[in-house]
């Protein structure tokens, strides 16, 4: 469905509606004054932000009030550094990044977004669409990406389509590896899902195409290869520290990437996370061997992300078809559970009727961007 820039707030925040947000009771902060304050120059590169942060904004509420709570322009970024636009000349919806030239992201993210790289199906680290300088400030620069979504919204509804999250993102951190760079903060939250072949408003059950990225390259490291790799402090990320962070001791910054990828896999599906808040999710007991060994307290005896992509393929490959068209149970869910069940019954065997595979491989998206 074409978007422009008529339709394109009511299409992307108009979900927001229906849920409560936060009031807006003392107006703009000092990170939207900035976006607002070069409006006219994103304008001029071909990017159109939302009302909120054009200049002369008046809030169409009363701060404060129970309109706020629903009204499109009360609606923030999401974060200071990261706004959502319209690139003008086919309507893409997009994210603009501001970072800092010192951290290196800017160089580690154009780098896998060359032409070399962004061919290449193992590599699923976001794409750069383009990189514009901050004018008055050489130390800054704002990245041009595809908007995405929430890994986990909407939730997986089966066995396989987690599968298929789960390769992708093991492909991703190989791929870097294999390029010598450590991306240090791979946890859910530096993870995401680019939609725009689905509805704006609602996932379509007959077009399940979706593709993940390892998105955030703001702590990753690039490596000489000719010289040994350097041993790192590790990051918390997603809320957690891995075992070495907690003994303060540095060390190989691949096997802190392997660990905090277990421990993705093992909070968010197998174990449940206390720090997120989720249930975790039942039928993934299969990992278990390779995740306990992915997040094992010695850095040393974890697997390289080579042998972790090996052992995900064998795994995978020994699994039946019932198995992966199986439905992903929440380890909450109890009341709904039968319902549920029956209508992914119905649902399942429309999908084989139309010969939908059981683990979702949607070809890459990069090359209509």
């Amino acid at each position: 469905m074409a978007i422009n820039e008529e339709n394109y707030f009511e299409q992307v925040i108009g979900p927001l509606r229906q849920r409560p947000r936060r009031s807006d009771p003392d107006g703009l902060d000092e990170s939207e004054e900035w976006w607002i304050g070069h409006f006219e120059y994103l304008k001029e590169r071909g990017y159109m932000m939302r009302p909120r942060y054009r200049p002369g904004w008046q809030p169409s509420y009363i701060p404060g009030s129970f309109g706020s709570l629903y009204a499109e322009d009360a609606q923030r970024t999401p974060h200071p550094y990261i706004m959502d636009a319209l690139r003008m000349s086919d309507s893409l919806i997009v994210a603009l990044k501001l970072v800092k030239t010192s951290t290196g992201e800017d160089e580690i993210a154009m780098l896998f977004s060359d032409d070399d790289h962004n061919s290449d199906p193992h590599n699923h680290c976001v794409r750069i669409l383009e990189v514009l300088p901050v004018p008055g400030a050489d130390a800054e620069k704002i990245l041009v990406m595809v908007w995405m979504r929430n890994v986990m919204d909407p939730r997986f509804r089966t066995i396989g389509e987690a599968i298929q999250f789960f390769k992708e993102m093991i492909e991703s951190l190989q791929y870097m590896h294999r390029n010598n760079v450590a991306h240090r903060d791979c946890s859910l939250n530096n993870m995401a899902m680019e939609a725009n072949s689905m509805f704006i408003r609602q996932y379509h059950p007959m077009a399940p195409k979706k593709r993940y990225y390892l998105i955030d390259f703001g702590c990753s490291r690039m490596y000489d290869p000719s010289q040994p790799r350097p041993l790192e402090y590790s990051l918390k990320s997603g809320g957690y520290i891995p075992p070495e962070g907690l003994a303060d001791m540095p060390c190989d910054p691949f096997a802190t990437d392997v660990f905090f990828l277990g421990n993705l896999m093992r909070t968010s599906f197998l174990d449940g996370d206390p720090v997120m808040r989720q249930p975790g999710v039942s039928g993934f007991e299969f990992l278990r061997p390779l995740v306990s060994d992915m997040v094992a307290d010695d850095p040393s005896k974890r697997p390289t992300m080579d042998e972790v992509a090996s052992r995900f393929s064998g795994i995978v490959g020994k699994l039946r078809w019932w198995k992966l068209r199986s439905r992903a149970v929440q380890k909450d869910e109890f009341l709904s559970t039968p319902f549920r069940a029956v209508y992914h019954l119905f649902w399942t065997a429309s999908m084989m009727l139309l010969l939908k595979p059981a683990i979702p491989s949607p070809k890459p998206l990069h090359s209509r961007l």
